[in-house]
């Protein structure tokens, strides 16, 4: 029988401005779990592995529900801030699962997030799928969704 080579995915990993900013963001929507606390990563051999000259970074690892991902913050070896859309190659977004997705919506605008759309859209073509997207503080896409 031949066996996947990756038969398990880990993690997500998401590069950032500020771990802790970030998790001060998140923790606004949800429960967000550190189960690997941040700590300071460099050196020629990681730089190898990660094609970085002189790496500079935090890294600490989390979870929401039963999701894991690392968040990776550089320093001076800081690279470009990239603004993908979902129709961008490489673009990612989180996706969030909700039973009440009206209620979601006002709690996000109460924030002071921009959703994409003026009201949760429902895509009829997807069976009913109720949606919206809106961005985080590092202009990561976040999707909320709802199935009828």
């Amino acid at each position: 029988m031949n066996l996947p080579i990756l038969p398990n995915l880990n993690h997500i990993g998401l590069t950032v401005h500020s771990i802790e900013e970030t998790l001060d963001f998140y923790r606004q929507l949800t429960d967000v779990e550190i189960y690997e606390e941040s700590t300071h990563i460099g050196g020629d051999g990681v730089g190898k592995i990660i094609a970085v000259d002189k790496p500079d970074y935090h890294s600490c690892m989390a979870r929401i529900g039963n999701r894991n991902f690392e968040l990776i913050e550089h320093h001076s070896s800081k690279g470009r801030h990239l603004y993908a859309h979902h129709n961008d190659v490489c673009g990612i977004h989180l996706a969030f699962m909700v039973a009440d997705i009206d209620e979601v919506f006002r709690r996000v605008k109460a924030l002071g997030l921009e959703p994409t759309t003026a009201e949760p859209y429902t895509a009829h073509e997807l069976g009913g799928y109720k949606a919206f997207f809106f961005r985080d503080l590092n202009g990561v896409q976040i999707e909320i969704g709802q199935v009828n």
